[in-house]
């Protein structure tokens, strides 16, 4: 195994949908920042997961995301031959906030050519083996095929998505007896859709749930919706994997066995007892298994459910956290809940991004310091790049003043976003 030995400002571990647009922000702002990835590209849950719909940009009152997470959008938008969507133009009846989406190869190419241009250096295939403290620098050892990277930086942003950092360095986290189910992302074309009757077909899907052709959680959401619904998204976000545990090896193994053994199983049933979908093809399907949540740092504040739903106005706020609750659960599939006024905008405060205790480190995304119910409706995608943004301009300051991350005043923060075009908070 080859030992190699890197010095930088700033080591974000983890480029997924948090990761990746805080190296861009700390990069830009004039620090060395790599990023140590244990998959294939950026963008994590929105690429290599297939969940390809950050949202929220905008809610129907104005933008509440903007800054690197937008720019990034509207590029690949721009690469597609697509016009930027004008949402006042859109009529969101059934939401408060406006999906969009991306096209995966694009967003990822993207990423990695912005990431080239700001001096981010790129460690693909490389998980977290250790960490230590030394002195006023962190001494991170990396592995690859391999690879032994020894990794000498002054500040570190957890972006893993599962506290891989907290957790080594025995920082307190959060987790939950009963989680969310995870998802696995897969696409089905070509189904013709004027053959599709919705009482006949749900006849066919009850008869088979009946017959133990299909298991509960193969159509994610048979409670609350028709089966309709999962054949007009071709099953794409439409199917559960219960106990969804990404936060090591064994359980990303146990839920990608999981979620493809689900997608065999429903294109089987669908090819062959659906009419419309005799000549459907399985098209896409995403390398991992995601989880909606596993381990979350315990910060020096926990956002609570009355502070998202009540949007706090957090004298440390940093990013807005636009969305509603969208809770997952075995039993009902979703519930999901709005809030009571369309002028309420919940917040992430700074402190919920600080692991208690410790200093010289931050996290981003679905493992930001917040109940279950909180994290809930926190962990949309265009929140945690709101988050990775925000913690990219946190750091790039601690290292230009040569002072903690923590000692960072919160407005600072979000002026610095502010100048690299994020949305007012």
């Amino acid at each position: 195994m080859r030992t190699i030995k890197e010095s930088v400002d700033l080591v974000v571990a983890g480029g997924g949908t948090a990761g990746h647009v805080a190296a861009l922000q700390a990069a830009r702002a004039g620090i060395k920042t790599s990023v140590i990835e244990a998959g294939t590209m950026l963008g994590g849950t929105m690429t290599a997961g297939g969940v390809y719909m950050p949202n929220h940009f905008f809610s129907t009152e104005g933008p509440v995301v903007l800054g690197i997470a937008w720019e990034l959008y509207t590029k690949s938008k721009k690469i597609e031959g697509l016009p930027i969507p004008d949402y006042r133009k859109r009529r969101p009846a059934e939401s408060p906030g406006y999906y969009s989406y991306i096209n995966v190869p694009i967003y990822a190419a993207i990423a990695e050519e912005e990431a080239g241009k700001a001096g981010v250096i790129l460690h693909y295939h490389e998980f977290m083996d250790d960490v230590k403290a030394m002195g006023n620098y962190w001494e991170i050892t990396s592995l690859g095929r391999g690879i032994k990277r020894i990794t000498r930086a002054k500040e570190i942003i957890d972006c893993t998505g599962d506290s891989d950092v907290v957790r080594i360095l025995g920082l307190g986290v959060l987790c939950d007896e009963v989680r969310q189910p995870g998802t696995y992302q897969y696409k089905i074309e070509g189904i013709e859709y004027e053959q599709i009757w919705e009482k006949e077909i749900q006849t066919i899907y009850e008869e088979a749930m009946e017959k133990g052709i299909l298991k509960k959680g193969d159509f994610a959401y048979a409670n609350s919706l028709p089966f309709s619904y999962y054949l007009a998204h071709g099953g794409h976000n439409a199917t559960h994997v219960y106990d969804a545990d990404t936060s090591d090896a064994e359980g990303q193994t146990r839920a990608n066995l999981e979620g493809r053994a689900r997608m065999l199983r429903m294109f089987k049933f669908v090819t062959s007892s659906i009419p419309g979908c005799e000549r459907a093809v399985l098209k896409t399907m995403y390398s991992h298994a995601v989880a909606r949540e596993t381990y979350r740092a315990e910060g020096e504040y926990i956002i609570t459910k009355d502070d998202f739903m009540t949007a706090t106005d957090f004298k440390d706020k940093i990013c807005n956290a636009f969305n509603y609750l969208d809770m997952h659960s075995r039993e009902k599939g979703c519930d999901v809940y709005f809030h009571d006024r369309k002028d309420l905008i919940p917040k992430v405060p700074f402190r919920a991004l600080i692991p208690k205790g410790s200093s010289r480190i931050t996290v981003a995304g679905r493992i930001v310091s917040a109940e279950r119910m909180a994290l809930a409706g926190i962990r949309a995608q265009c929140t945690c790049m709101a988050m990775g943004q925000a913690m990219g301009a946190a750091a790039a300051l601690a290292v230009k003043r040569g002072v903690p991350s923590r000692e960072i005043d919160a407005a600072d923060i979000v002026a610095l976003t502010i100048e690299h075009g994020a949305a007012t908070v």
